[in-house]
């Protein structure tokens, strides 16, 4: 692996006390961070780096960390609009699933892990089906990931408690610590409507054993508090907490129907909460209290979710919505979130959800180097300004996007170059995508529907 500089950029570190260095360089060797500093102060030793990335007029960020999302599903895209998250279940989740066989799972998972290294995504959690081959389009494209098996034994489930459980446990067994590290695993029991008291418990028993997390969905929709309410007379997040479910390692998507007393309970637990918002407005489940977690001294992430119920997995853009949309929770208030929080949900904060903030999330002497090189020579992204008030983290967060990411680079490698994916064969992606997704609806009776 080369000895890589890179020279001339702003660099956004997100340490612990959130450095920002003008005119700063990076060497990264054997793919950790081996040094950093400004640019005239650059040792001689290491201007004739092997490879040189000259980041002027450029940021360079932590890569970003989407807490919760599901790859395979981007095959779904623009499919289900105007869709509540039970409907959407019932009328594209469900078939679509039936139908997946593992090749449809690795396209989906290809086509995401493209979308989000050229969007500046260096690390997601996902939780799905046919799992092994989602970890294999991880391996095969640089990306770093932590995977789960989404565990359903409720409602019609296609599998049984003990195939779920299986499945997870194979999948730790082979993948976690694998591709060199860059694949961790987590255990998934799905939610509570669909997933029994015995699997979550079950979960909760391996993952101990194991010493990795549990990735789940959390009071997503007024509906599981129905339930829970209904079934067991507790809201979700006290039934999971008596059921010694939640604790430090619980990765908890979504969060939106949460009171005051759970929110005691996550802080109490020491839960990690990651946050969706795209995907919650977008199927109308509502908008998570985020600013008050945080406030309450709760760890929260952030997530892009599947593109079948958020359409891109652009972390600019849910750095902006999460933002914008505190700003009308009650009380309205324009500084509920402001942008240096928010990036940190995106980076160091995603980092602590999934247990590897020791390793990635900022940019450190002695991390792995997962960075970004954000392309500020833009009209959208100008002026900007150091003094009298700074502008840069507005610009990232308020009008930033995915496609201003011009470098992206994992464990110390190369993955993007000025926008040429070197890993994935991007033409071919594409092509196999298209060609993929036809012939799941046509098995999963989604065409005939469609075409009524």
């Amino acid at each position: 692996m080369p000895t890589i500089l890179i020279k001339n950029g702003i660099i956004v570190t997100m340490d612990p006390e959130r450095h920002i260095v003008e005119d700063g360089y990076i060497v990264i060797e054997n793919g950790r961070i081996i040094d950093l500093g400004r640019s005239k102060e650059l040792r001689a030793e290491h201007k004739s780096a092997e490879e040189i990335i000259d980041a002027s007029g450029k940021a360079v960020l932590p890569g970003l960390i989407s807490g919760h999302t599901h790859t395979a599903l981007t095959l779904l895209r623009g499919l289900a609009d105007g869709m509540r998250l039970d409907e959407m279940a019932r009328e594209r989740l469900w078939p679509f699933e039936s139908a997946l066989r593992p090749e449809d799972s690795y396209v989906g998972a290809q086509l995401a892990c493209l979308e989000m290294v050229k969007g500046g995504i260096t690390c997601f959690a996902d939780m799905h089906f046919n799992m092994d081959e989602v970890a294999r389009a991880v391996q095969d494209s640089g990306l770093r990931a932590s995977l789960s098996v989404a565990m359903i034994d409720q409602d019609s489930a296609p599998l049984t408690s003990e195939e779920m459980i299986r499945q997870n446990e194979e999948l730790v067994r082979k993948w976690h610590q694998g591709a060199g590290g860059r694949i961790t695993c987590m255990f998934g029991p799905c939610t509570v409507r669909i997933t029994s008291a015995e699997l979550f418990a079950k979960a909760r028993e391996l993952a101990s054993k194991y010493g990795v997390g549990i990735h789940l969905h959390l009071s997503e929709v007024e509906e599981d508090i129905r339930f829970t309410l209904a079934r067991f007379k507790k809201r979700p997040v006290k039934y999971l907490y008596d059921m010694g479910v939640l604790g430090h390692d619980v990765l908890a998507a979504h969060c939106v129907w949460i009171d005051d007393d759970e929110m005691r309970i996550l802080k109490r637990s020491k839960v990690n909460v990651v946050h969706n918002p795209t995907s919650n407005v977008k199927s109308a489940a509502g908008i998570a209290r985020i600013a008050d977690m945080i406030t309450a001294g709760i760890n929260v992430g952030l997530g892009v979710d599947a593109a079948v119920c958020n359409n891109t997995l652009d972390m600019f853009w849910e750095m902006r919505m999460a933002s914008l949309l505190q700003c009308v929770v009650s009380p309205m208030n324009p500084k509920r979130l402001p942008p240096e929080t928010t990036l940190e949900m995106a980076s160091i904060n995603g980092a602590k959800a999934l247990g590897i903030e020791n390793e990635v999330g900022s940019i450190e002497v002695g991390k792995r180097a997962d960075l970004i090189l954000v392309d500020l020579k833009q009209p959208h992204l100008t002026p900007l300004m150091d003094q009298p008030q700074p502008n840069l983290l507005s610009h990232l967060v308020y009008a930033a996007s995915g496609r201003d990411v011009d470098t992206t680079i994992i464990d110390g490698r190369v993955v993007m170059l000025h926008r040429d994916v070197l890993t994935i064969d991007e033409a071919k992606v594409l092509e196999r995508a298209e060609k993929t997704l036809h012939r799941v609806l046509d098995r999963s009776g989604i065409t005939a529907k469609l075409s009524k």
